[in-house]
């Protein structure tokens, strides 16, 4: 019976640490991540795709959890540069296609499908809607970041069906 408790007790930890959020807020993937929460940019590290324009994978022991998603950094450095300044680091559209944003979906955002625009992250779901982007930058931008605001606590499938 203790050891049930217990699991229990356990098993509820993730969701008393974790701030509430709605559905969908944040792109990430299913289960938990070394930090405790849901894995964000598929372990990438987003410091180095923002400083350094480079897709360098991040590791568990450099992760940690910040507002709902875990974080991977490739050293050390990248986490605390990241702890500095979450809000530079954290990928537009709470990491999903800023393309598909625009459209009014939220299609998975691929770290290796990224532009840094004006100091700020963007992910896209492949190359096509990458190269969409790039023929409309402001366009897409604006129309994406006003979707944003009608669509973030939509979910996925909501957003699907529609």
């Amino acid at each position: 019976m203790k050891n049930l408790m217990i699991t229990a007790l356990i098993a509820t930890l993730p969701l008393v640490a974790s701030p509430a959020f709605a559905a969908d807020e944040l792109n990430v993937s299913n289960g938990i991540a070394a930090p405790g929460a849901p894995l964000a940019v598929h372990g990438a590290d987003p410091v180095a795709l923002l400083d350094g324009g480079k897709l360098l994978d991040g590791s568990a022991e450099h992760g940690l959890a910040y507002e709902g998603a875990s974080y991977y950094f490739a050293s050390a450095e990248n986490k605390a540069a990241f702890e500095a300044n979450p809000a530079k680091y954290l990928p537009q559209h709470g990491g999903f296609c800023s393309y598909g944003v625009s459209v009014g979906k939220k299609f998975d955002g691929d770290p290796s499908e990224f532009v840094v625009h004006e100091g700020k992250l963007f992910l896209f779901l492949n190359a096509q809607t990458r190269a969409l982007f790039l023929k409309d930058v402001a366009g897409v931008t604006d129309t994406a970041d006003e979707n944003w605001e009608r669509i973030e606590s939509i979910s996925v499938a909501e957003l699907a069906a529609s």
